[in-house]
């Protein structure tokens, strides 16, 4: 269901009224028609399984009448809004329940579509408020209990004083397992993720049999009860949690453009509060398995580790790079052969490998430089690698860098000129695979390959250089070029910008205003 249609429910025991009401331009006013009823009690019941945002109801009805049903949903329901459909013998009954909280009463004989149209805005305003007011309360609430459930980590709890706030607070007890979800994000775009993950995790809290709170930026700690299942059911649990997370991000956030990764850790299961404190902080840790399965979207622990980066292999390694340094196809290849196969199977720690590797370019540019050869240290991501394919593509980017560029093979160059072209647009890596003909996984990872950075990085690279060319140039407003170029969120579009240019958009403009009068 779109977050920003609400759901509504007719009841009304006239079958006319119902089918006039069907009919109504519900999309039109961001609304959506999700059934109907024929009196209170029927109502109740639907709105025990789905829950609709708005009722619209007649108040005189057989088996439980609109009054009636109305009370029960302030008891069941508070954050539904009511509105009632009245004759005119009843207005004595419908404003008392619009004192009571009603949102509106309509005259069904006088009721047109205006008036149906304005009730439902007054009701989209108490949603809004309410859901405002809750998200809020329940975001103090996971706060507050995430302090707690820290500070009693960082302690020797006893069993049974653990055991019985988890119960109290999340209703959960042993055995149990901890599930945490990793959100990673550039900076620019940190707090929008963030937030669309704590907005969704809200919305599947009700749904699924978990309870979640945030650990740290962008962890998220789901709690879940180990008899539930056994771990390939969690495993497959916590998969599809991701997978409906990348859908809801993708829906609320488009202009994102695949600027995130998300992907959840599992914990061995936990029996006793002694174990707890550990399993807690290994969950909250990025597992070095990532860094060798770039595409991976769930990892159970305990998982292999990695290894440290002996000095026997490490020397053994460089000699093979020291022997091709002066052959650059010959050395393009060996790091994408043998070396990536000898980190894969190897598994060393991560930070030793890119450690290893910023020597070898150090190495070879002071080789260069002694040599005469006029070599240049090129600028490198390796400290950002965050798999072992970025890593190697970074290394061999760093080699080709300082030996001048190469030609872009097709497929790159049709891609760039397609994001070029389609900037207004909502770009994703999907898109942008089929209009190639390459699988996204593949264009992702000859992108990188091909260019040096990221897919998400060239997008983000080429709508800021067109916002700066249009800042300077013309007269749009700030709002203007961010959706001209592709990113409506005047929010975002100004963080993104400070972030890749050092100023604000307005600050950049005055500073060429300035130097031009």
């Amino acid at each position: 269901m779109n977050d920003d249609l609400l759901a509504v429910l007719v009841v009304d025991d006239e079958l006319p009224i119902r089918q006039e009401l069907r009919m109504f331009a519900w999309e039109r006013h961001r609304a959506e028609w999700i059934g109907e009823a024929e009196n209170g009690e029927d109502a109740l019941r639907f709105c025990r399984c789905l829950a609709p945002d708005i009722v619209i109801t007649d108040i005189t009805m057989p088996v439980m009448n609109g009054l009636e049903l109305f009370r029960r949903l302030k008891s069941e329901f508070p954050h539904i809004q009511v509105i009632l459909l009245t004759c005119h013998s009843e207005f004595a009954f419908a404003q008392e329940a619009v004192k009571l909280g009603a949102v509106e009463y309509l005259v069904k004989v006088a009721m047109d579509d205006s008036d149906l149209a304005e009730a439902l805005q007054r009701a989209r305003e108490r949603v809004h408020r309410e859901r405002s007011l809750r998200q809020g309360e329940a975001e103090r609430r996971r706060r507050k209990l995430s302090e707690q459930l820290l500070a009693m980590t960082r302690q020797t709890a006893d069993d049974g004083e653990l055991a019985a706030w988890l119960q109290a607070a999340f209703r959960i007890r042993y055995p149990l397992r901890i599930a945490a979800l990793h959100a990673e994000s550039g900076k620019e775009s940190r707090l929008f993720v963030h937030q669309a993950v704590e907005e969704s995790l809200a919305e599947l809290e009700r749904l699924k049999p978990f309870a979640w709170f945030p650990a740290d930026r962008g962890i998220y700690v789901l709690l879940y009860r180990a008899e539930a299942g056994d771990p390939p059911e969690l495993r497959r649990e916590v998969e599809a949690m991701t997978e409906e997370l990348y859908r809801s991000i993708e829906s609320r956030l488009p202009f994102l453009s695949d600027a995130y990764r998300l992907y959840g850790v599992i914990s061995e299961p936990i029996r006793q509060s002694a174990e707890f404190a550990d399993r807690y902080r290994a969950v909250c840790e990025r597992p070095d398995a990532l860094f060798y399965d770039g595409t991976g979207r769930v990892f159970a622990l305990p998982s292999a580790g990695s290894a440290s980066l002996d000095e026997r292999a490490a020397s053994e390694m460089a000699d093979k790079l020291r022997g091709a340094q002066w052959d650059r196809e010959r050395l393009v290849k060996l790091i994408r052969g043998e070396f990536w196969h000898w980190a894969m199977s190897g598994r060393f720690a991560p930070e030793e490998l890119r450690t290893f590797v910023a020597e070898r370019l150090r190495e070879r540019h002071r080789e260069q430089v002694a040599s005469g050869g006029g070599g240049r240290q090129a600028p490198s991501r390796i400290a950002d690698a965050g798999t072992l394919h970025e890593l190697a593509e970074s290394f061999v980017q760093a080699i080709e860098s300082s030996a001048g560029t190469k030609k872009c093979r097709r497929e790159i160059a049709a891609a760039k000129a397609y994001i070029e072209g389609n900037l207004e647009k909502n770009i994703t890596l999907s898109a942008v695979s089929r209009e190639v003909g390459l699988s996204p996984n593949y264009l992702s990872r000859l992108f990188r390959e091909e260019t040096g950075v990221s897919f998400n990085d060239y997008v983000t690279g080429t709508r800021i250089g067109r916002a700066t060319e249009l800042l300077q140039h013309t007269s749009l407003r700030v709002y203007e070029i961010a959706q001209q170029v592709g990113i409506p969120s005047y929010r975002y579009f100004s963080a993104v910008f400070r972030e890749w240019t050092g100023a604000a958009p307005t600050e950049l403009r005055w500073a060429e205003q300035g130097r031009q009068g």
